[in-house]
Parts: C-alpha cells; sequence; structure tokens
C-alpha cells in the first residue's frame, strides 16, 4: 500500500513546517531584533507625546476646540500604549533588560502626562498648561535618554 499525499495532508504538513519554522524566531533571534524592536516602540511613544505637546499649544492659543483635542489626545494614549505592549513583549537579551526596563518607566511617564494633558483639556484637572507641558517634556526627555543610549550600543 502506497501513502499519497493528499491535500489535506499536504496542508498539515505545511501547517507544522510554518510552525517549526517559527521557533526559529524566539529568544536565539531576539539578539538582532531586540534594538529594532524597542527602537521603533520608543519613536511609537516619543511622537504621541510630541502630539500632545502640539494639542496643550494649540489649545492655548484657541487654535483647536475641546472635542478635537480631547480626540487626538486619546489617539496619541492609544499610540503610547500600543509603543508599551510593544516594549512589554520584546524579549531583548540579557544585556538589555535593563534598558527594557528604563523604556518602560520612560513610556509609563507618557502615558501618564499624556492623561493629565487630557484632563487639563477636558477642565478636569486643578494643573495649569505650564504643568502639563512640563509632565510632557519630562516624559518625551526619558524616552529621547533611553533612545540615545539604545543608539549609542549598537
Amino acid at each position: 500500500m502506497t501513502s499519497r499525499l493528499t491535500p489535506g495532508r499536504a496542508a498539515v504538513a505545511g501547517a507544522c513546517l510554518l510552525l517549526l519554522a517559527g521557533c526559529a524566531y524566539g529568544p536565539s533571534s531576539a539578539d538582532g531584533s531586540a534594538q529594532i524592536t524597542l527602537t521603533a516602540a520608543l519613536d511609537e511613544a516619543s511622537s504621541g507625546v510630541e502630539v500632545g505637546l502640539l494639542v496643550v499649544d494649540l489649545v492655548v492659543r484657541d487654535r483647536t476646540t475641546t472635542p478635537v483635542a480631547d480626540g487626538t489626545l486619546r489617539d496619541a494614549i492609544a499610540e503610547v500604549g500600543s509603543a508599551s505592549s510593544a516594549l512589554a513583549d520584546a524579549l531583548p537579551p540579557l544585556e538589555r533588560q535593563d534598558t527594557r526596563a528604563r523604556a518602560l518607566d520612560a513610556v509609563a511617564s507618557a502615558t501618564t502626562a499624556l492623561a493629565a494633558a487630557r484632563a487639563w483639556v477636558n477642565d478636569l484637572s486643578a494643573g495649569s498648561a505650564h504643568d502639563v507641558t512640563a509632565a510632557l517634556t519630562e516624559a518625551g526627555d526619558a524616552i529621547d535618554a533611553v533612545t540615545a543610549d539604545l543608539e549609542a550600543a549598537s
């Protein structure tokens, strides 16, 4: 009795092959992709902070409405949240774990600053535009510092 490769068996064999090939992209390949993953996530978070700074400036200069500013800040918060998820999911090598922890802290500060900016835009904060801008700037500087360290290490 001869065994024939039926379309169903071929599909199962192909799925197994893809599954096994996926194992090659794990901790052993993390060395090569860790810096790219961390840097891309930090760039995404930095972009969200920059949007927050722009929105606060536009509100101060009365160049936008509260609903537009609120919606834009919600998008920025989502962008920073996506960066946080990417950082948490990353598996950098042992020597980059401290950098990832610093990146996660910086991105958490960005989330907090953006949430404070959103509260301020909606008149739900006792803080001033200066306070909100300072918190966003500090978060952006922390992100930039980790990014610079990553680039210097490459």
